[in-house]
Order: C-alpha cells, then structure tokens, then sequence
C-alpha cells in the first residue's frame, strides 16, 4: 500500500501557506517530509521566537495576531484566547499563535523523519582474569571516586580526609596485589583519569582490558586509547608481527608508548626498531623517540647515538650528546674529559691545594657536534656556560686521578680559584645525576647540618634533591631527617618529596617534631599546609597513636598568630583521621588469609 497525504500547513492554525507532503509505505524506514519547505518554515518559527513575535511576525501567523479587531479576540487553530483589545493582548496571542504552530511542525517533523540504519553492536568485552576487589575495599573504591571532585568547604580545610589524594595510594594498593576493577565503576574511573592526568596510569591500569574496551565507546575517553599510561593496548613486545604493524601504522602516542614498552622488556629490539625507520622519521619526532632511550641505556647505543650528533634537529643532537656523555666508557665521554682536565685541575702556584679553572675561549666545531651550544641563555657569560657543558659530560671518575688521587668529598672541599666554585659545583651536580653517580652525590650534598647558602656543593634545593635522589631510600630518608632537625620544615619541602613513602623513621619522627615545635611557637600555620598535606600521604599509618596528644588545642601566647591554636589543632586531627582511613584502606585491600 502507498498513501500519500497533503497536508495545507495553514489548516486551522493559519500557519504558512506552504504545503507539506508525507508519504507513508507499508514496509516501514520510508517516511519523510518535503525538505526545503520545511526547513524555510521551522527557520521563520525559531526566528520569531528569538527575535519575539511583536518585532518579527511570519507570513502564516498574521491573521492569528491581529484578531478580529473590534472584538479583540484572536483565533488560534480553531480556538479563541481574550485578548481585550490591547496590543499586549495581541502579543500574549501571537505567542501562543507561534507555539501552536512550533508543537505542530515538530510533530510532523518527527513524523517525518526517516530511522537511520541500525548500528552494529560493540564486540563483547574481553575477560579481566585479575581477582575481584574485596567488598570492602569496592565500598572505598566508591567513597573516594564520589568524593574525588567534591568542593573544600570555604575557608580552611575541616578535619576531614581528603579523598581525592588518597585515590592515588588506593589504586597503587589495589594494583600491588592485582585485583581488577568493579566493571559498574570503570566510567566513573574513566571519568577520573579524564581530570587528573596524575591518575590516568594508575587508573589505566587497574580499568584493565575491560576499561579500554569501554573507551572506545565514548569520545571523552579516547585518552586511553593514546597508547600513554598503560600497556593495555599495546601488543606483547615478544609479539613481532604486531609490533611491527603497530610501529608502521600508529599513531605517534601509541609507536612511542610501543617504542617505551619494548625498550623496557628487550633494550635491543627497541634500538633496532627505531633504527628501522630513523631516516624517515620528523625531527620532532626523532627527538621524542630518542629519549625513550634513557630507559636501559647502555654502551651498545653508543654507534646509534654517535650517528645521531650529525642529525640535522638540534635538539636532537642535544639529546643524542646528553645521553652519551652518561655513557662514561663512550667516546664523546671521553672527548669531553680531554677538555674539562685541560680546563680544571690544582693550581700549583698556590699556597695552600686550591683548584684553578681556565675556562675555554671559544666553542670550536669539534665542540658544537658534541652538544656544546655556542651561544649561553640570557644573562649567562660564554665561557662560564661552555666550562659548565664540558665539566657536567665528563666522567666523573677522571677526576681522582687528576686531583692527586683524592677523592670526591676531598675534591669537593677544595677551595676554587677566581669565583669559578658555584660553577664547578652546578656541573659536577649535574654529572653526578646523569651518571648516577652515589659517591660524588653525598659528597657535593654535604652534611645535612649545614646550612644551604654554604654546602660544599650547590645551594639550589632542587639541585639537592635531584643528588638526594640518587642514594639509597634509607640514607636519603636519614639525610632529610637530619636536615629537618637542624633547619626545620621551611626549606625541607622539595627534599621530602624525593623520599620514600611511607617515610622510613627517623623522618617520620623528625617532621612530627618539627611540626610540634612550629605550633607550641604558635607560628603562622598556613606556611606548613603543604608539609601538612605531605604528612598525610607519606608519614607511616601507626604514627596516628603518637600524634593524638597534638590534637588538643594549644594554649595560644601573646605574640601568636590569632587563631592559630585552633588551625593547629584541627590540621593534627586531620592528619590523625587520615593515618587512620589510610590503615583502613591497606587492611581492605589486604588478600584473604
């Protein structure tokens, strides 16, 4: 059956005078209106109730406005609306003159409108084989990701944890012992991980293959598919075939994620597989390539990276330089040891053993393909800048030799001719955390006793904690304790961020002190709110029993900060709530016996 209806578009709203043509068919998916009149219509309509119908009337709509003039009543699709005859009356009529006629059109374009083709349903998601999440610990899982964007409440902080950074430590928790994620919280999860960056490796990683199955469907996930944060989308690095596939044709997130995750598993095959298509590849990214190089490097890069000083990118021959001159066996190394020995070493003229620096005159070719750049930054002299490039890529065991045998903290205590000691000291800093080098790193941080302005080594707390980080967890916690307890928690923060958590004793105790010392002086408590927001991720859960005492609101003295007494106290009751909800969370998440 075929039936075909013309439908006047005035009828009984007096609406246009254009004609609208349906067609209906008995087998369905064939139903639509004529187009272009249509369109002209609902684009008058949408018009005038933007513009409003006193300033804009369309064509059809006119004898519905007007009324019938001596009775000022208006007609609106067969019924009448009191209008009394004032020019409010007509407008309050053309209004509902241009809704009836808006509820009409929608109707018949609805009625119209031709069903696209059904979609093809998503393959099933795949199989997460990790254990399920105690009921418990799923519970907490809900908490936190609900409380993740609540708002602080205005002013200070409350005693209340907050959730949202202790989602980290939970998801880190919860992929230790290798549970998998509640399938009804993957897009709140996902949401999650779309917010905070911080949280899309952890969050990747415990979503699982179920959780990028899921972001596929959704456009405002598709960072999960960028090959960053998790190996869930990447092939085994053992898998050859699809490697290759996936380095030929992906996108550039995923081929540098590829290129990270083999390099990690086969240091080998990861060179030659950035080897394969080097010369093809754009400088820029040649330069992102290469530096997932750091990751297993080794002397067997040496050739690759030797080839890459003649690159035409200079960053790329920077990075090609940076790496290498980590390489301490390697000949740029050894290149650039020539020229620091020939720049520094004993000055024999002096009284007592002092070192004496001749900083280069001029940055030649040779030294220009190894990394130095010729021209300094801003503000920074040129031999200063060239001195500090070649001393920071030289081995550092050369030095001993050069120094009659000394070794590094005696190298480091030498006295430095000519103002040259800050200079010297940055590049040896430097080198000392490119060669993960232990020994020149305790000695160019000194005693922790010492004040920072006056180190052996460099009085940057960056730089400090960038050598902290190449010592042992344990020496480095003991060193930051022992900086603490001579110099308190103002210069400390960098420092306790490089320390492991939960903070090995005596840290822990030092801040506790710390802090306690702060508040019986009744000093200005929001200084320390970062230090506070450390302590609550970092100190040890079974320190809450000790800090329960410094809850108690301390009797304030003459010459406090108003109010502070009150701020301390409820910064420890925090800090003790959160210890404790951390202890809840590791018991959680704890296997069954």
């Amino acid at each position: 059956m075929d039936t075909t209806t013309t439908t006047s578009a005035g009828g009984a709203t007096g609406v246009a005078d254009e004609t609208v043509t349906t067609r209906a068919t008995d087998g369905g998916g064939d139903r639509t209106a004529t187009g272009p009149a249509s369109d002209r219509l609902w684009e008058e309509l949408v018009t005038s109730a933007l513009l409003g119908t006193d300033r804009r009337t369309p064509a059809g709509l006119t004898r519905a406005v007007t009324g019938d003039g001596a009775t000022g009543r208006s007609t609106t699709g067969g019924g009448t609306t009191a209008g009394g005859g004032t020019a409010a009356g007509g407008e309050a009529a053309g209004a509902l003159a241009l809704l009836d006629a808006a509820a009409l059109h929608t109707v018949r374009r609805r009625a119209g409108l031709r069903p696209g083709p059904a979609a093809p349903l998503p393959e099933p998601a795949p199989e997460d084989p990790r254990a399920p999440l105690p009921e418990a610990a799923r519970r907490r899982l809900d908490q936190l990701l609900a409380g993740r964007a609540a708002p602080s409440p205005a002013g200070r902080r409350g005693a209340a944890p907050d959730l949202a950074e202790l989602l980290p430590q939970w998801l880190a928790l919860a992929d230790e012992h290798g549970y998998k994620a509640p399938s009804a919280a993957l897009p709140v999860l996902l949401d999650a991980a779309r917010a905070r960056t911080d949280l899309r490796a952890p969050a990747l990683r415990f979503a699982g293959p179920r959780g990028l199955w899921l972001a596929r469907l959704n456009p405002e996930w598709r960072f999960a598919l960028r090959g960053t944060g998790t190996a869930g989308s990447l092939p085994s690095p053992g898998d050859a075939e699809a490697v290759r596939a996936l380095w030929d044709e992906g996108l550039f997130a995923e081929r540098v994620a590829l290129l990270t995750a083999v390099r990690n598993e086969d240091p080998a095959a990861g060179l030659a597989l950035l080897a394969s298509t080097w010369a093809a590849e754009r400088a820029e990214d040649r330069l992102m390539f290469l530096d997932s190089l750091r990751a297993g490097l080794s002397d067997a890069d040496e050739e690759f990276l030797e080839a890459a000083l003649d690159d035409r990118g200079r960053n790329v021959r920077a990075t090609a330089a940076e790496l290498l001159s980590a390489l301490p066996s390697s000949a740029l190394a050894g290149r650039m040891a020539v020229r620091a020995l020939t720049c520094v070493g004993l000055d024999r003229t002096a009284d007592v053993p002092t070192i004496g620096v001749e900083a280069p005159h001029e940055c030649d070719a040779a030294m220009r393909r190894d990394g130095v750049v010729a021209v300094p930054p801003a503000g920074r002299g040129e031999r200063s800048w060239w001195l500090g490039r070649i001393v920071e890529s030289a081995p550092l065991s050369r030095w001993p030799a050069r120094f009659g045998g000394r070794g590094p903290e005696e190298i480091v205590a030498l006295p430095v001719a000519d103002e040259w000691r800050d200079e010297l000291h940055a590049a040896w800093c430097r080198a000392a955390v490119r060669q993960r080098d232990a020994a020149w790193s305790r000695a160019l941080l000194g005693s922790p006793a010492t004040p920072p302005a006056t180190g052996p080594g460099t009085s940057s707390l960056a730089e400090r904690a960038q050598l902290l980080s190449m010592l042992s967890p344990e020496e480095r916690a003991l060193w930051v304790a022992r900086f603490v307890a001579a110099h308190g928690l103002s210069e400390a923060f960098q420092l306790l961020g490089v320390c492991a958590m939960p903070w090995a004793e005596p840290l822990g105790g030092a801040v506790v002190d710390a802090l306690d010392v702060a508040r019986e002086a009744g000093s200005y408590p929001w200084s320390f709110s970062g230090v506070m927001g450390l302590a609550e991720r970092c100190l040890a859960p079974e320190a809450a029993r000790h800090l329960e005492p410094l809850t108690a609101r301390p009797d304030e003295a003459e010459d406090a900060v108003p109010g502070a007494g009150g701020y301390w106290s409820e910064a420890f009751r925090r800090l003790v709530s959160t210890l404790r909800l951390r202890a809840s969370i590791r018991a959680e998440l704890a296997p069954p016996a």
